[in-house]
């Protein structure tokens, strides 16, 4: 990306939380700290065009009140069209709806976009076309989404490409197959969504000591071990790791600037006070 490319207008959008032990999602690190954890979308504008990155998650993967590793989840409709609302936009005013993969918690409600085209990896397609035993038993995809991503103008990319001026979408596998960020050029430089390649800072920032939680409250949290300090943290689910830490200096190098303002984390609670919009 360079200087001079289009500027696009950064919106974050409350998709709803869930809430459990950060341990759950940062292994053998505060496993006792209880914290709401938002699921995070973005709204890019430019020019008239409106590009949704992510959609939230669907109702009926909760269950009892319950989603991944028995949080509980508080998602569904109601928060998309209050995103959608406090946007001033509706589904049909989205010209396309990229995913950053197509777990249940961000891949949902694509029949909404009736004017959109849908962007997904292909292998990320491939993936929940032929979940492994060990992601139908999480449900990290919703399978019913399926037949509802088949009717909609859904296109497969392989890889890296711009999807316009100022807008490239980059393959981060690791977290699953098919994942990829979302690199933006903005009004102060090129910012990326990155979704769950690192749900949260302190995991592309290792050695923090502090996260602000949902309530705006700053929470100590344990560094992690010196191992990682000048590299990444590790999420609890991962496909290939290998792919992850290739994904992971990738996203360092087209950032503008290697610091939290210019991550968006998919599920940093602090995004709702740190981050105004770019």
């Amino acid at each position: 990306m360079v200087k001079n490319m289009k500027k696009w207008k950064v919106k974050l959008l409350y998709m709803g939380h869930s809430y459990g032990r950060k341990g759950q999602i940062t292994p053998n690190l505060d496993p006792d700290l209880w914290i709401e954890i938002p699921f995070w979308s973005v709204l890019l504008q430019a020019d008239g065009r409106n590009i949704l990155v992510d959609s939230g998650c669907n109702e009926r993967f909760v269950k009892g009140g319950k989603g991944f590793a028995g949080m509980d989840f508080y998602v569904g409709r109601k928060y998309l069209d209050a995103a959608l609302k406090d946007a001033n936009i509706t589904p049909e005013e989205i010209d396309t709806v990229v995913y950053t993969h197509l777990h249940n918690d961000h891949a949902a409600f694509s029949y909404l976009f009736k004017n959109a085209r849908i962007i997904a990896q292909k292998k990320e397609w491939a993936t929940l076309l032929n979940p492994l035993p060990s992601m139908l038993e999480r449900r990290d995809y919703d399978l019913e989404a399926i037949p509802e991503l088949k009717t909609t103008n859904m296109i497969l990319i392989d890889g890296d490409m711009d999807l316009t001026e100022g807008v490239r979408l980059i393959a981060t596998p690791g977290h699953t197959a098919g994942s990829m960020s979302v690199a933006v050029n903005t009004s102060k430089g090129v910012v990326a969504f990155v979704a769950d390649h690192f749900h949260f800072h302190c995991m592309a920032f290792p050695r923090m000591t502090e996260i602000i939680d949902f309530h705006g409250k700053v929470q100590k949290i344990t560094p992690a071990p010196e191992v990682y300090a000048d590299t990444f943290l590790p999420s609890s689910i991962i496909y290939n790791h290998y792919d992850w830490y290739d994904s992971s200096y990738k996203i360092k190098a087209i950032v503008e600037k290697y610091e939290p303002g210019y991550i968006l984390a998919g599920h940093e609670p602090g995004l709702m006070y740190t981050f105004k919009g770019a």
